[in-house]
């Protein structure tokens, strides 16, 4: 909920970081904007650029924004800035430009030594992980996706919202009870198994009884997910444990072909 929370100037903040990027863009800006005598080339690079964030930072554009309920993704604006390619290019033009060609060298090198030094490696992020499959999915996901699959028709289950973006990633063969629509808040659209799965300590006879509202074969919980009662009172069993999941199966599914 970034656009809804904060102001043009604490999302530019966010966005430029220790502003050692943003800062040789607007050098390079500047350069062009000066030397640069193609005029197509200067529109794309320097004017497109200069237009953006005028617009970015007009706060009755904002406005306008949150008005039609899109405030939250108002700071993808600034992903239309050309960063990766203006630096690129004004340091490409200042080599060409440099009648000493070993000035040239050093002046690439130097810019190349800046981003790098001023940068961050992007494999460092929280939310990236090493791939543990060609599908780059989540190991426990397919895993358990291979085990509940019936060849030759559709089953249907209920992940943990965690799992549910992975899911159609590698079968079409399971159904969601609940998909990512569900769970973005803002789309507004209930479902009482995912409502039921969001609770902190989560009701066994409730989950049994909505999934069998819903025609849900499969309950997949994580290990952590408090749940008061056992599924297996209420006719669920477990037929498949991961490391840090376990899969319970309705007694009364019918999953012949």
């Amino acid at each position: 909920m970034v656009g809804e929370q904060l102001s043009v100037l604490d999302m530019l903040q966010l966005y430029i970081g220790n502003a050692s990027l943003m800062l040789l863009f607007v050098l390079a800006l500047i350069y062009l904007w000066a030397r640069e005598k193609r005029r197509g080339y200067k529109t794309v690079l320097v004017y497109s650029s200069v237009c953006v964030l005028g617009i970015f930072l007009f706060p009755p554009f904002l406005k306008l924004f949150q008005r039609f309920g899109e405030g939250e993704i108002y700071y993808r604006l600034l992903w239309l800035l050309p960063i990766g390619i203006v630096i690129p290019y004004a340091t490409a033009t200042v080599f060409a430009a440099c009648k000493k060609k070993w000035l040239g060298y050093c002046i690439v090198l130097l810019v190349s030594a800046y981003v790098i030094i001023g940068g961050n490696c992007v494999y460092n992020a929280p939310q990236l992980s090493r791939a543990q499959n060609a599908y780059q999915l989540p190991q426990e996901v397919v895993d358990i996706c291979d085990v509940i699959v019936v060849p030759g028709r559709e089953v249907k289950a209920a992940f943990p919202h965690e799992l549910v973006q992975y899911v159609r990633q590698y079968t079409p063969y399971v159904i969601l009870t609940f998909g990512y629509d569900s769970i973005v808040e803002r789309w507004g659209l209930y479902d009482a198994m995912e409502e039921e799965m969001r609770r902190e300590i989560s009701s066994a006879s409730q989950l049994a009884a909505v999934a069998r509202e819903s025609n849900t074969h499969y309950i997949v919980l994580n290990k952590n997910h408090l749940v008061e009662g056992n599924l297996e009172d209420s006719g669920f069993h477990m037929v498949y444990e991961t490391e840090n999941y376990k899969v319970y199966l309705d007694e009364n599914a019918d999953l012949s072909l």
